[in-house]
């Protein structure tokens, strides 16, 4: 990939699979509000990925050593006589998420919001299932407000692969809070998770609360420092794939590179 030396961005944006992508209004966003939502990952890949997601196994609750595919999940749920809370695929057994990463137009947006070329740091393709689950399952998954602190400057994509309302897993934000937070959440980093939801939109206020739903291939670009979650689906499983970039990469920083 060559760069503008002026600039620092990538010069074949325009093979980009994502179209008409306005990188001054998304970074202007990201800026203001510590979150995007309208990148449009094109319908051909979200079907394929679609298919390499019923195709092939997962790790169960993220167990490398519990592999089931999609249709054998009801079978490996009565044979652990629990219910799973999520699926998750190694990205680098999916040639189509390895072009993504590296995709001149998610690039573009990295480097132009980082100021810097990026780094890629890891990517998830996940399946999330309406299972009934406790508090401590919902921290473990990631479906209780936090933020992230995997560099001091970090921006991550999240795809929607299937439809998502209110009742099927939406990725929720907290807008703003990717500056300005209180010392003490500055202070207790990723170690906010353990504060109620509640607390924290108490705090920075119920009108900044976003719950994004949106058709298959709709796409979120979030600064990681920004109060997020996912929350768990009621009723129909959630398909999503998530990259993220940052300065630095201080390797094996998530478990799921």
């Amino acid at each position: 990939m060559t760069h503008n030396a002026d600039a620092g961005l990538p010069t074949n944006i325009q093979a980009s699979v994502f179209t008409h992508l306005e990188l001054s209004h998304i970074t202007s966003a990201l800026r203001a509000q510590g979150v995007y939502a309208g990148i449009k990952l094109p319908q051909p890949v979200v079907e394929q990925l679609v298919f390499f997601a019923h195709t092939h196994a997962f790790a169960a609750d993220r167990n490398p050593n519990l592999l089931c595919r999609y249709d054998e999940r009801t079978q490996l749920e009565a044979s652990v006589d629990h219910a799973l809370q999520i699926g998750s695929f190694r990205s680098q057994d999916c040639p189509l998420i390895q072009e993504l990463i590296t995709d001149p137009g998610l690039v573009a947006i990295a480097t132009t919001y980082l100021e810097t070329q990026p780094t890629y740091i890891g990517s998830e393709l996940l399946w999330s299932f309406p299972t009934e689950t406790n508090w401590q399952q919902q921290i473990q998954a990631a479906q209780v407000f936090h933020y992230d602190v995997d560099d001091y400057r970090s921006v991550k994509f999240f795809f929607y692969l299937t439809d998502v309302d209110e009742n099927s897993g939406p990725h929720v934000s907290i807008q703003g809070t990717h500056w300005g937070k209180t010392l003490m959440h500055q202070i207790m980093g990723q170690r906010c998770a353990s504060l109620p939801d509640q607390k924290l939109v108490d705090r920075y206020g119920e009108h900044r609360v976003v719950t994004h739903c949106g058709k298959a291939g709709l796409g979120i670009v979030e600064d990681t420092f920004c109060f997020h979650k996912g929350t768990r689906p009621l009723t129909k499983p959630r398909l999503m794939l998530q990259l993220q970039y940052a300065i630095n990469d201080y390797d094996e920083i998530r478990s799921y590179r």
